[in-house]
């Protein structure tokens, strides 16, 4: 919404959206593929970067806007949410 607040079409945003999949798609790949055979000690400053940066961007885009037109269980469900992908990522 905040795209087409600007003044650009649908198709712009979703355009945008799926440039940036794929970019991170790839990303992903290249980056699985480049550490595969690495450590876990290795893996853990990329993974809490790439971790703290998720939650930045909730936090500076995605979470104020849906509290303010939002509902009520926007709370719940955001913790909620963050409980299921640490009991996921425990797995």
């Amino acid at each position: 919404m905040a795209i087409r607040d600007q003044g650009r079409s649908a198709g712009y945003a979703i355009g945008l959206w799926a440039a940036t999949a794929v970019l991170l798609t790839l990303a992903v790949v290249v980056g699985r593929q480049a550490l595969a055979t690495a450590e876990p000690s290795t893996l853990a400053f990329p993974l809490a970067f790439a971790g703290g940066a998720v939650l930045a961007s909730l936090a500076d885009t995605l979470m104020p806007e849906a509290f303010e037109r939002g509902r009520p269980l926007n709370a719940f469900a955001t913790a909620a949410g963050f409980y299921v992908s640490f009991a996921l990522a425990e797995m």
